[in-house]
């Protein structure tokens, strides 16, 4: 089954974006591949750390959420995510584990596109939860999240899956934020009726807030900055300690911490 999409986001467009659910050997195989060049992963123990052919064809057939993005035949993006349980046990949210687009295509409306298939793909089933987590430290990521797809922050985790040796991760800890996209919210609702990437949820910088800034952008260079990486998740543990929680990320691309008593307030 493929859908339809018409990418209009401000920094460029890619149009008449078709997006498939996965299922052949040949689709994985270039799926996974197409995250081996993302995740820059060049020996065969890194792309195994990654992805494998084998384990998406295991999610696919067992129908879980395995989704390609393609334009005229060619493969642009992909997006893998599992059914999990935050309750009894019984599938009651979409774990989106793993998601890249072709990095000269970045920015293109491409991601949102995928999010927005992938929500509409949960609601189908009556998932009305998605999860995932992403680096603190990769400021574009966490713009997108928090200000165009309005997830909630659930947590601060230090070196969630251990190390890894994948290329990207591959020399560093894998602090993450896990997050929830809550697909029944009003804000939410709206900005994925409208024109991709159109709306913003930027939290306002309130009398009560604290500021938590990270690189603008650290590219594929997180090995390199350890040091930064203490130094933001010591900040966020000390807040979270004293009862700050994240209410979303400043037009200056600033994390903002709020007290639990504090209402956050947005602006476009």
């Amino acid at each position: 089954m493929a859908e339809l999409e018409s990418t209009t986001d401000a920094q460029g467009a890619v149009p008449d974006l078709e997006l498939v659910a996965l299922k052949s050997n040949e689709q994985l195989a270039e799926a996974a591949g197409l995250l081996h060049e993302v995740w820059g992963a060049r020996s065969e123990a890194a792309r195994g750390e990654v992805m494998s052919t084998s384990l998406l064809r295991a999610l696919s057939h067992s129908g879980n959420y395995v989704v390609g993005a393609y334009r005229g035949g060619k493969l642009l993006g992909c997006t893998v995510g599992m059914f999990g349980s935050l309750t009894d046990g019984r599938p009651d949210q979409l774990h989106s584990y793993m998601a890249g687009v072709l990095p000269a295509l970045s920015s293109r409306g491409i991601g949102y596109a995928m999010k927005r298939h992938q929500l509409r793909w949960a609601l189908t089933r009556d998932i009305e939860t998605i999860t995932w987590t992403f680096d603190p430290l990769v400021s574009r990521n966490a713009y997108f999240n928090l200000c165009k797809l309005g997830v909630s922050v659930d947590a601060y985790e230090p070196d969630f899956y251990g190390r890894i040796d994948d290329g990207a991760n591959t020399g560093q800890e894998t602090d993450r934020l896990l997050v929830t996209w809550d697909l029944r919210n009003e804000w939410v609702t709206q900005a994925m009726a409208g024109e991709l990437g159109e709306m913003r949820r930027h939290a306002s910088v309130l009398p009560e807030a604290e500021l938590i800034v990270v690189p603008k952008d650290i590219g594929t260079a997180r090995a390199a900055i350890q040091a930064e990486r203490v130094a933001v998740r010591e900040r966020f543990q000390s807040l979270i300690a004293d009862g700050y929680r994240v209410a979303g990320m400043s037009k200056a691309w600033e994390y903002v911490l709020l007290p639990e008593a504090v209402r956050p307030v947005y602006e476009p």
